[in-house]
């Protein structure tokens, strides 16, 4: 492709102004500390932990070659003094700062082993001097860089690093008031007491690497992602992969941010942490799992757990669920115990089984608001047997607590010795009367039989070929579709014969067929169109 002519104009408004300059650690860290140097908040939290600590202190010393620091140049408006935003360095600069203040004591050094144990305080005072007098090499990029630049340089010294993980990255090139507005709601109280029942969630002690590392942050955008990305017509939930979170971000800061809709969705947030809170006991976004003979809860959260639990109370109110925070409970633990279904939409491929999970969910929920009475009785009689006699019936175990007891014809057991585990696992497909839940046209459907299912796409199709002959001809082709007469010349047993209309040339579908044999008809039709060729059965 032939240079444009314009081409060192074009160069000229991308160029990226910037100076070198060799700084000593004295200075750079007594710049961090009157704030001349600053870690933006768009910056990652430090994250280094103390053997990457040791060994960069350790390469200072001995005067290895370390890459440069990169700073972007700005000027405070109160004053027109400069100010450097650190934009590649925090880890190194922040660990010198750590040593200088003596937050940080050496250890595991391999090279110069003496140096273990010590603090920057206890040194001798040449030691002291030569460390602080070493430079590293800095880059400015100037204030006349145009922004777009600035930011995409930021990008280019940060994508693909090992050492920022995905958020970390969002945090950087995304950063802004909607990026202020998410960090904001990670914050919140209600959600804070919810996330640090999970160590690595919690406040880092002074010197310490951050092992949140904003996956908090994550967890608030990827339930804002879903949220609003949810497709009421098609009932439909984006995957909550890296590049739809990253989509959608991206989206949101092309405008200015709207004080109504960020309202809404802190209302909308605040509303289902506290139903969470109600409802699941500190056990919140734990699965639970039954293994050998034990029935208990991860001790780690689980996403796609999340996902069901923040968007499942999002079309219900707090008076809705307040006196049935018990039966969801239970429904919840009884799913992960023995629905196959469920159990491997939240532990396998998640985030393509987002609709799965949330259809499954989304169903117990609405049959617990119509019927919590049926749920209620069932409950209040396991409880009655637990505390009369907490002993499994198959096994004749103790069983330590109800979350391990399930009921199963006014029998208790212990989760891992229930009948109805050994039900599910010899399951190879769902129960006879389970409802069938369709990917069909990008629109997630739910039928309580099979037979209703193929009524609904045999409409489908109709509707579509009802003008083609040759279409017409190509569904008669099937040995299911046909005139009455020509499907019981075509069934010779005796079973009880069920021909039903599909309103075209006076022609029915056979369905007096099981279930399975329903379901291969059923993609025997998909397949024979085109427009059904994104057909799929989800639950089968």
């Amino acid at each position: 492709m032939a240079i444009a002519e314009n081409f060192l104009q074009q160069l000229k408004q991308v160029r990226v102004i910037k100076k070198t300059i060799t700084r000593s650690v004295q200075d750079l860290v007594a710049n961090l500390q009157n704030n001349t140097i600053i870690v933006p908040s768009y910056q990652r939290n430090f994250v280094w932990d103390r053997d990457k600590q040791y060994r960069f202190i350790e390469s200072i010393f001995m005067d290895v070659p370390i890459p440069p620091v990169f700073f972007l140049e700005n000027f405070d408006e109160k004053d027109g003094s400069t100010i450097l935003e650190i934009i590649d360095g925090v880890q190194r600069l922040t660990t010198l700062e750590n040593f200088v203040n003596g937050d940080l004591k050496l250890g595991s050094l391999q090279t110069l082993k003496e140096l273990n144990q010590s603090t920057f305080n206890s040194l001798p005072v040449n030691l002291k001097g030569l460390f602080l007098g070493r430079e590293i090499n800095t880059i400015v990029i100037e204030s006349g860089t145009r922004p777009e630049i600035q930011f995409e340089v930021f990008g280019r010294l940060n994508n693909g690093s090992v050492s920022l993980n995905a958020q970390e990255l969002r945090n950087c090139m995304f950063h802004g008031e909607w990026n202020n507005f998410i960090i904001g709601c990670s914050k919140k109280d209600i959600f804070r007491e919810l996330v640090e029942v999970f160590p690595k969630f919690r406040k880092p002690k002074k010197g310490q690497p951050d092992k949140c590392r904003m996956l908090d942050v994550e967890m608030i955008l990827r339930f804002f992602t879903l949220y609003e990305g949810f497709d009421q017509e098609k009932n439909k939930y984006p995957a909550p992969k890296k590049e739809v979170l990253n989509e959608y971000m991206r989206e949101k800061i092309k405008q200015p941010i709207d004080k109504d809709h960020t309202q809404q969705l802190e209302s909308v947030l605040e509303k289902v942490l506290t139903m969470i809170e109600m409802t699941f006991r500190k056990n919140h976004f734990k699965s639970f799992t039954l293994k050998k003979d034990d029935a208990l809860f991860s001790g780690t959260p689980n996403q796609a757990v999340f996902d069901i639990q923040m968007l499942g109370f999002v079309d219900y109110s707090i008076e809705d669920i307040k006196d049935k925070t018990e039966i969801i409970y239970e429904e919840f633990l009884h799913l992960c115990s023995y629905d196959r279904l469920f159990i491997d939409a939240i532990s396998k491929g998640t985030n393509d089984k987002i609709n799965e999970r949330m259809m499954t969910w989304k169903r117990v929920l609405k049959e617990i608001i119509k019927d919590s009475e049926f749920y209620q009785e069932k409950l209040k009689q396991k409880q009655k047997l637990f505390r009369e006699n907490p002993t499994c019936s198959a096994s004749g175990r103790t069983i330590n607590s109800l979350d391990e007891t399930d009921l199963s014809e006014d029998k208790i057991y212990h989760r891992c010795h229930s009948p109805r585990l050994s039900r599910s696992e010899r399951k190879t497909s769902n129960p006879k009367n389970s409802p069938i839940v369709i990917d069909l046209l990008g629109s997630i459907s739910e039928f309580e039989t099979a037979k209703d299912a193929i009524m609904f796409i045999i409409s489908i199709i109709v509707d579509k070929i009802s003008d083609d002959e040759y279409e017409i001809e190509r569904l008669c082709s099937l040995e299911f579709i046909g005139t009455p007469s020509e499907l019981s010349a075509k069934r010779q047993d005796k079973k009880l014969k069920v021909f039903k209309p599909i309103n075209i040339n006076n022609l029915y579908i056979d369905i007096s067929i099981s279930r399975s044999e329903i379901l291969e008809q059923i993609k025997m039709m998909t397949s024979l169109f085109s427009f059904l060729s994104n057909f799929k059965i989800i639950n089968n």
